[in-house]
């Protein structure tokens, strides 16, 4: 995959990122800036849960929707989810990615508690 380094506009080949990868710091050629810290300051909203998905479905589409994020410059994915059990297991995996250091934070939308904002880069 071909990168622009947002700091110096050299283009970069890198891996394709999984959501877990945050170890893998491919830098740039050129000023060597972490690739993967970048962000152009831009959210990603996306629905997992009002087309009739199953719970698994819609932890697919969750981590489609991250690796989306991760691999491009998204600084925040506004994830809409409901009120039923797959906010109940996005919010329970959202924990585990927030102490394992993958996204920065999450919290229910104050306006719509069947969205979920996730702060994935600072």
């Amino acid at each position: 995959m071909n990168k622009e380094c947002l700091a110096c506009g050299m283009i970069n080949s890198i891996p394709v990122f999984d959501i877990t990868d945050w170890n893998k710091k491919d830098r740039c050629l050129k000023c060597d800036d972490a690739l993967i810290l970048q962000s152009d300051g831009s959210t990603h909203t996306c629905d997992i849960a009002h087309g009739n998905e199953t719970v698994d479905q819609a932890m697919s589409k969750l981590h489609l929707h991250l690796n989306h994020a991760i691999n491009n410059y998204t600084h925040r994915v506004r994830l809409i989810v409901g009120g039923g059990l797959i906010k109940e297991e996005v919010l329970g995996l959202l924990y585990f990615y927030q102490q394992q250091g993958y996204i920065v934070s999450y919290a229910v939308d104050s306006r719509n508690a069947g969205t979920i904002n996730i702060i994935i880069r600072s």
